[in-house]
């Protein structure tokens, strides 16, 4: 070997080497991270593996409308947004009240998509936690770290800021790629975000996800969009599912359209547990301090078909989850009592919708819970929802119920609104953005942001005092 050959090929080694050692410094985790169900002493850390350490950046980009399958034989990981995952392992350290801990070493492999979450216990309340989450193929590589802050005490007098957003659709982003409404709530630091639902839409955006595949790559493509990924690093979330996320629109346990086929709704409830960091009861209670009450219902799982003709067994919530949501408001204590639907419950909704309790297909468990509620808890209690694609303010003409909806995640994807209609509205925008809710013991400000997380619309309630 002459020494001119000698010195290429020494150069190559050492840029192989080199070019292995930068590989090893990046993190595998192109689908990001999300931290979920804060307490005051835990939380949840949804972790995945991914055999490279970006995103695909250069594959075919499925934008089409209406949405199509996709075609025999290719495969995901050729798609725009793909990230597949790698076999390997993950852990996480975190620190916060002058104390450090870690995990162990977890295997990702595929029978979990190479997810998998951290129960963090044992935490502070109103602690500022960081974290790092490490990723290891054949050598141990690059982290990502983040930070969060546990909710306070129940019985402590603390404020709570929190964000609500809903409708986020890939094909309807309006950054390139990624959503304004994250970088505007990432700026905001909220105490906490909360998805009401349609985080994906298998059944719309392109390609229609009928195989587990498909629809774990519909969660891989938008979550690890750089805007999402860079505001769930600061800010964590709670998650609830709707239609498009767990099989297709208007969906019921049961329903098997043909287009989604073979993929079925039990298997779209597992996945959205995969890919969430989704606790075992899927309706819940946040209590954040004695001021604030959070419920977060469940409007998929145990449905009645929206077909069925309306009457007292006719059910969005099913009678366990009612007989608690009512048990539950009638005993707290708190001042402010927000409830979480994935869907309306005052409206006012078009005609010919049939899927939630501003519908005549469900009025009468509509019109009897929102009777119950302003005779039980008066003042003091607010509905708040997505999955309608424009911001409102409406108050129920009957009960007096308010319920604000938070609409759309883009200007793009607002639509089909039933039109102003005064003897509801006090606020009605058909635009994309998001709604902010800050509520301490005297006061409760909830305001509609439009997409750049301007104020659009503000409401304020004092404290009533007993």
């Amino acid at each position: 070997m002459t020494d001119c050959t000698r010195r290429t090929w020494m150069g190559a080694a050492l840029g192989g080497i080199a070019a292995r050692a930068a590989e090893r410094a990046l993190t595998h985790q192109a689908t990001g991270h999300k931290v979920g169900e804060v307490s005051p002493a835990s939380a949840l850390i949804w972790t995945r593996r991914t055999l490279h350490p970006a995103r695909n950046s250069d594959g075919e980009v499925r934008k089409t409308k209406p949405a199509q399958h996709l075609e025999p034989g290719k495969s995901v990981a050729s798609l725009e947004g793909a990230c597949p995952g790698g076999e390997g392992a993950i852990r996480v350290e975190w620190e916060g009240a002058g104390r450090r801990s870690a995990s162990e070493w977890v295997a990702a492999g595929p029978e979990t998509d190479f997810t998998h979450q951290f129960p963090l216990t044992g935490l502070e309340p109103d602690t500022l936690y960081r974290y790092s989450i490490q990723t290891r193929g054949r050598e141990v590589e690059g982290a990502v770290r983040g930070s969060f802050r546990t909710a306070p005490e129940e019985n402590a007098s603390a404020e709570m800021f929190g964000v609500l957003l809903s409708c986020q659709k890939y094909c309807e982003m309006d950054l390139a790629p990624g959503f304004k409404i994250y970088d505007a709530i990432r700026r905001l630091r909220p105490h906490f975000l909360l998805s009401c639902g349609d985080n994906v839409y298998y059944d719309s955006d392109d390609p229609i996800a009928n195989t587990v595949d498909i629809a774990r790559y519909h969660w891989h493509r938008m979550y690890s969009v750089p805007s999402i990924r860079e505001c769930l690093r600061v800010v964590p979330g709670y998650w609830q599912k709707d239609d498009h996320d767990l099989l297709s629109d208007d969906c019921w346990p049961g329903l098997a359209p043909a287009k989604m086929q073979p993929l079925t709704f039990e298997q779209g409830l597992k996945l959205f547990r995969e890919q969430t960091p989704f606790p075992e009861q899927p309706y819940r209670i946040v209590r954040w301090g004695k001021h604030v009450d959070i419920w977060l219902l469940e409007g998929r799982d145990f449905r009645s078909p929206n077909t069925q003709a309306d009457g007292p067994q006719k059910s969005i919530w099913g009678e366990r989850q009612k007989q608690w949501l009512k048990e539950t408001l009638q005993t707290s204590r708190a001042e402010w009592r927000l409830i979480i639907s994935p869907n309306p419950i005052v409206g006012p909704d078009r005609l010919n919708k049939r899927d939630n309790h501003a519908n005549a297909a469900f009025h009468t468990e509509g019109a009897e819970f929102r009777e119950w509620l302003a005779k039980n808890c008066p003042n003091n209690t607010f509905v708040f929802c997505g999955d309608r694609h424009w911001q409102y303010h409406s108050v129920d003409p009957a009960s007096g119920v308010q319920e604000f909806g938070c609409g759309a995640a883009t200007d793009s994807h607002a639509s089909g609104t039933p039109g102003e209609q005064k003897q509801y509205h006090r606020f009605h925008r058909v635009r994309g953005g998001f709604v902010t809710v800050r509520a301490s013991r005297q006061r409760l400000i909830v305001q509609h942001r439009n997409v750049d997380g301007r104020v659009v619309y503000e409401c304020r309630r004092q404290r009533t005092e007993a």
